[in-house]
């Protein structure tokens, strides 16, 4: 890692706290059932890391579902407070999905995606410049 840091963020309550050595490898937002049920509205911002760029502290709780590839996906949670902090895939093992809205200072998130469109709320506006994905599509190469 760095001395200085991309990125920190922390919990609501700041018992979990992470630092990120890097810039993100992807940003997205996502619609899908799951994501708007663990953040409470219509979408989820994520930017997704090297897992070794990551350094998490503190305890967190989980809760794993099967996406519609059969991949699982792990989401971790404060144990505290409840704050969505991120997630990871069984298969692509060494990525990390952090939750935007937990970074301190997100302000160079620009997604660039748009998946699970077809489950979108009519209610949440999106930049329609964007590329929008009705499903999820293939990871990048």
């Amino acid at each position: 890692m760095t001395d200085k840091p991309f990125a920190t963020g922390r919990c609501l309550c700041g018992k979990v706290s992470y630092s990120i050595a890097s810039k993100p490898l992807r940003m997205a937002q996502c619609h899908c059932d799951y994501c708007q049920r663990s953040s409470g509205t219509g979408h989820m911002s994520l930017a997704f890391f090297l897992k070794d760029d990551v350094t998490i502290e503190g305890e967190t709780s989980s809760y794993t579902t099967d996406a519609d590839s059969g991949d699982e996906v792990t989401r971790h949670f404060c144990t505290e407070c409840g704050s969505r902090l991120f997630g990871t895939n069984n298969v692509l093992t060494n990525i990390i999905g952090v939750s935007v809205g937990c970074i301190d200072d997100n302000s160079w998130f620009k997604p660039g995606a748009i998946v699970y469109n077809k489950r979108k709320p009519v209610w949440d506006f999106m930049d329609e410049s964007l590329p929008t994905f009705e499903t999820m599509p293939p990871p990048p190469k």
